[in-house]
């Protein structure tokens, strides 16, 4: 069974209903909506009704511009987007709960993160955290609009010497300094961190996401996830898109998030839509890409036959090991190919052997 299949059936046990989308779009539905995309390099036609169209670069706008009631889907999609100075088809999975959406929906969503993840690699972690917390911190803080910015990129980028910076400059405090400093550095299962995080900071908006985030890890209990998902204040990027819970997936040896996603209440908020929505994306381009660099083999045996052997004869043996669960790849002795990457590499005589022929 295939990755996307596996990904399918997953997504389809929590009563997911897979949605089918067009590869474009208006672009107008792009235009209106360029906060919510990550770049606004688009590739573009005209269509045959003079209607400027756009490759689709992103899928939760699709998703979210159809919907006109509570609904929970998921897709395998691709889009298509400006990525190392070329346009590239990037595919990509994931899940959108859209609808009244409460503390149950949003520990459902982030448990399917979590099961979406041990499906591709059982060593993986979840990173979460709160998109308004600091801000909600620096506000009561009274800090500058325009030094806000400047204190959250230090935080995603866990700088905390500029922070010390700031705070010589006048711009912080000690405490709060100090605050956002043991912030930085707060890396601990969720439940835990949102405890620790009430003794640091005593705003009654921070007190109420960690009281928030509290519920959520009750219920992720139940989901039996919660020992993989960690708090992490770090995670403060995509602060216009994101508007509650925020949270990316990262897998063992792969250097880069494969997985991210939160609530994002205001883009169905903008769309004239009155309900809430959460979800996820899981960047397949990435995921697919890593694996085949970490295999150690691209399959169990490789049969070179010669000009004496009759097709016949391989093609019953290729088919006899497939039916045992074998990869097999047949080619001619003389030919170039690699095979390094083979488990076994066979002649036809050794190969029948293997088969039981």
């Amino acid at each position: 069974m295939s990755l996307e299949e596996k990904l399918n059936r997953l997504f389809e046990g929590f009563g997911y209903q897979k949605f089918k989308m067009s590869k474009f779009e208006e672009y107008d539905l792009y235009a209106l909506n360029k906060d919510f995309l990550t770049s606004s390099q688009l590739i573009t036609f005209t269509d045959l009704d003079g209607k400027l169209m756009a490759l689709k670069p992103d899928i939760t706008l699709s998703i979210v511009k159809s919907t006109t009631a509570p609904r929970k889907v998921y897709y395998n999609e691709m889009v298509y987007r400006a990525k190392d100075h070329h346009y590239r088809e990037i595919p990509q999975a994931g899940v959108e709960c859209i609808g009244p959406v409460d503390a149950y929906l949003e520990a459902e969503v982030i448990a399917l993160a979590a099961n979406a993840l041990e499906t591709i690699d059982k060593n993986y972690i979840l990173r979460i955290s709160d998109a308004g917390f600091l801000k909600a911190l620096l506000e009561d803080q009274q800090i500058d609009e325009q030094y806000q910015a400047f204190i959250l990129d230090a935080m995603d980028h866990k700088n905390a010497d500029y922070l010390r910076a700031l705070e010589q400059e006048g711009v912080l405090n000690r405490q709060l300094c100090s605050t956002l400093i043991n912030l930085i550095d707060l890396y601990l299962p969720l439940s835990q961190g949102a405890k620790e995080v009430k003794n640091l900071v005593r705003t009654p908006a921070c007190v109420q996401m960690m009281d928030h985030l509290q519920e959520i890890a009750k219920i992720l209990k139940g989901f039996e996830v919660e020992n993989r998902i960690f708090l992490d204040f770090s995670l403060v990027n995509s602060m216009d898109y994101y508007n509650g819970i925020v949270f990316q997936g990262a897998l063992s040896g792969i250097p880069f998030t494969v997985l991210s996603g939160g609530r994002y209440d205001r883009l169905p908020q903008k769309m004239g839509k009155s309900f809430g929505a959460v979800g996820f994306a899981v960047y397949m381009d990435i995921v697919e890409n890593q694996r085949h660099s970490r295999k150690s083999f691209d399959g169990d045996i490789l049969i070179r036959y010669q000009a004496k052997d009759t097709a016949v004869q391989v093609a019953r043996i290729v088919q006899t090991l497939r039916r045992q669960g074998k990869t097999v790849r047949a080619i001619s002795d003389g030919a170039d190919w690699d095979s390094s990457r083979w488990r076994k590499v066979l002649s036809v005589k050794e190969a029948g052997k293997e088969a039981g022929l």
